[in-house]
């Protein structure tokens, strides 16, 4: 049976693959730290106001917990969106999300090593199967030769880093809420905030972006299909996310996360766009891996 964690779970997988479509548009009109900024931005000033509207109250009382969050924000928002973006410009949306199915696998390591949390032998067959069926689908194939080696092993090397951090962030952001009882969107909130603040202040620093146009958006065309992203990719995912993490282990929200890339190979396929049999087979077997996983 299905409960809310895993319910939350599988709503934000979809809403991910969805936006992962639209942000793919804008990574080579902004950076990815400008990208990270402008939708953290975006979807923080949401919260605020939907906290403001709900008169939710229940942010951490504790230090620790805040300290847990803050975290879990530099690591997995700020450091690893800024590689999500990355990857997306340099290999595209479907394989970056089927690279990020090694998320489950780090996920469950971390959790060992950070909460003392095990997961069972059945659960470690399916980590193997999802990253066997990864890496049958990232493996170049030689009927569709990569046109630019560097960009693509930059890629992989980014969507491993993205899958690294926001696994990490996931395990961090349940010791926040294994601290004490925590609204998910306040939780959200300081996630979201506390990495963008940190990606803000990069930006700020580095002369070849632009805070600027991060804020402001000027001269970028289809800003309201950067809105729609937002609102559902960030806002609403990163919300049903933390739903996910506050009502079942972080592994197994993560791997329902994993099945995104195959929600975007579909996605893909309707929009005739280049998905070998290779990254099929791979994304199938890896979604085997994830069935295991939560039987185990």
């Amino acid at each position: 049976m299905i409960g809310i964690g895993e319910g939350a779970a599988i709503s934000a997988a979809f809403v991910w693959a969805f936006s992962t479509l639209l942000y793919k548009r804008f990574s080579h009109h902004l950076s990815p730290f400008e990208l990270n900024v402008s939708k953290g931005v975006i979807a923080s000033a949401l919260m605020v106001l939907c906290l403001l509207l709900v008169q939710d109250t229940a942010y951490p009382a504790q230090l620790s917990s805040w300290a847990w969050l803050i975290a879990s924000g530099v690591l997995g928002i700020a450091i690893g969106d800024s590689a999500y973006f990355a990857a997306l410009r340099n290999i595209g949306p479907a394989r970056t999300l089927v690279v990020e199915s090694l998320a489950p696998a780090i996920a469950g390591m971390l959790n060992m090593l950070i909460l003392g949390v095990y997961l069972g032998p059945v659960a470690w067959l399916g980590i193997l199967v999802t990253t066997f069926g990864v890496m049958l689908a990232i493996k170049p194939g030689k009927a569709q030769p990569i046109p630019n080696p560097k960009h693509y092993f930059l890629g992989i090397a980014f969507a491993l880093s993205a899958a690294t951090c926001q696994a990490a962030g996931m395990v961090l952001s349940k010791g926040a809420l294994n601290n004490e009882s925590i609204g998910s969107l306040w939780a959200a909130l300081i996630r979201l905030a506390s990495g963008t603040f940190f990606v803000a202040c990069l930006v700020a620093c580095l002369k070849s972006h632009s805070l600027n146009k991060a804020l402001t958006l000027r001269q970028l065309s289809g800003k309201r299909w950067l809105f729609v992203a937002v609102f559902f990719g960030t806002f609403i995912g990163l919300w049903l996310q933390l739903i996910s993490v506050n009502h079942t282990d972080p592994a197994i929200a993560q791997t329902i996360f994993a099945t995104a890339p195959l929600m975007v190979m579909t996605l893909s396929l309707i929009r005739k766009e280049a998905v070998t049999r290779a990254m099929l087979c791979g994304g199938a077997i890896a979604l085997f891996g994830v069935f295991l996983l939560l039987q185990g």
